[in-house]
């Protein structure tokens, strides 16, 4: 399977929103659809980020789900991840895909210099925030559907876009023309993941 078919339902995993333990959680969204899974627990101390992050590995293992690290290449490799999720203030894209050439990079867009690295470093970037989100208090310019699809038409690479995208808000962040759609809260949030990860990729499915 191509990676722009991976990227389809890609979920941005929070383990403090979760309503579920981690491992029902993660069995019933990819279930449900989700197609990759990043790993993105700031707030947690080292041994916690590599205890959790043991346990994704070995759910998206089990159904050949791709599985990515936040930020860190160092924790990427030591959790056997299949890649590292990074932005511009992140880590260096070039030393990571010079030193480890089979692991997958994503890479956050939200102007012209973030694509102009991400077209000669990374494999797939996530380009928002679409709306306003809350799982990211920090977050750069909001770009709408149209600024997303600006930036997408510039990226050599398949992209997704991200930031806010709910139930909602899906049809409308995929007018931007990308791949596929990066969900957190909503999805971490929720009591019954499986039916709401299957209704996002329905909504995806219809219009990709």
């Amino acid at each position: 399977m191509e990676l722009s078919e991976k990227l389809k339902l890609y979920l941005v995993l929070e383990t403090k929103y979760l309503q579920l333990p981690l491992s029902d959680f993660l069995e019933n969204v990819i279930k449900g659809g989700v197609t990759i899974v990043q790993l993105r627990n700031k707030s947690q101390n080292l041994d916690e980020k590599i205890k959790y992050a043991y346990i994704v590995r070995e759910i998206t293992a089990k159904y050949n789900t791709l599985f990515l690290m936040n930020d860190s290449i160092d924790m990427a490799v030591k959790v056997y991840a299949d890649g590292v999720h990074i932005g511009i203030n992140d880590g260096n894209a070039a030393l990571i895909r010079q030193n480890f050439k089979d692991m997958i990079i994503g890479y956050s867009c939200n102007n012209m210099e973030d694509v102009e690295i991400a077209n000669k470093y990374a494999d797939y970037a996530g380009i928002g925030p679409f709306t306003e989100t809350y799982t990211k208090k920090d977050h750069r310019q909001i770009l709408g559907a149209e600024g997303i699809y600006k930036i997408n038409n510039t990226l050599k690479i398949p992209a997704v876009a991200i930031g806010g995208i709910n139930i909602e808000r899906a049809a409308e962040a995929l007018k931007s023309g990308v791949k596929g759609l990066a969900v957190s809260s909503f999805l971490c949030k929720s009591k019954t993941p499986y039916d709401d990860a299957k209704r996002l990729l329905d909504i995806i499915n219809e219009r990709i």
